[in-house]
């Protein structure tokens, strides 16, 4: 075990690792029979390509990121912790930019870096409760950055009918393969630019609750 803790560290590890994690949830999510939820027929983004901040609850990243849109540049914000670094490989190999930084380091550049990729026309996206929660917890970060930049948060949502969810910080879900699965996007959330602490308070809850309700959505389609 501690071999593994510290080949995990080395370079060439994560590299490895990171691959084998993308090759891994790459097999998982072309083999799950999936149906895309389309809400009230509002949702066309995968139609344009106008910046967006995506997000989705950090334990649905197993196969989030593959179900993203690929007619944009989007830029995934990651912990630069050891764990952090092997997923952001994983991102690279589906195309991806990386940002790395998280709350207690390195987040205001992380966070001007979000910026600048927005205004450069790119997308991000971010798990509004990670890298440790609490579970399903939206920080208020993501509410900042749609202040800010003026461009709409898009939530993702999944469900499988079959899958493991595990004893971590956030019940970390992973699907089985060949599996029934239901994903959709969210309708665009936008913040305000001149709002006071009440009000982002506020927004933060509304993301909250909404992503919330689209999960409860897909999952009672795949119950």
């Amino acid at each position: 075990m501690r071999i593994i803790k510290r080949f995990s560290k080395t370079h060439f590890g994560q590299r490895f690792i990171g691959f084998l994690f993308y090759f891994i949830t790459s097999l998982i999510c072309k083999s799950i029979r999936w149906k895309y939820l389309v809400e009230n027929e509002k949702s066309n983004i995968l139609k344009n390509d106008q910046e967006y901040i995506f997000c989705c609850w950090h334990n649905r990243l197993f196969l989030g990121p593959h179900l993203l849109p690929r007619n944009r540049i989007i830029n995934a914000l990651q912990s630069s912790h050891s764990d952090g670094m092997i997923t952001s490989l994983a991102f690279e190999y589906l195309g991806m930019k990386v940002i790395l930084g998280s709350s207690k380091k390195g987040g205001m550049q992380a966070f001007r870096n979000m910026v600048k990729c927005i205004q450069l026309g790119e997308s991000v996206a971010i798990t509004p409760d990670g890298p440790k929660g609490p579970k399903e917890t939206v920080k208020e970060g993501i509410i900042k950055l749609a202040q800010i930049t003026q461009k709409p948060i898009i939530p993702l949502v999944w469900s499988t009918n079959k899958y493991k969810a595990f004893n971590s910080w956030d019940n970390f879900v992973v699907p089985f393969p060949f599996s029934k699965g239901v994903y959709s996007f969210g309708n665009p959330i936008y913040v305000k630019k001149k709002i006071n602490d009440e009000e982002i308070e506020k927004a933060r809850k509304n993301l909250e609750n909404e992503i919330k309700r689209l999960t409860k959505l897909v999952y009672d389609k795949t119950s």
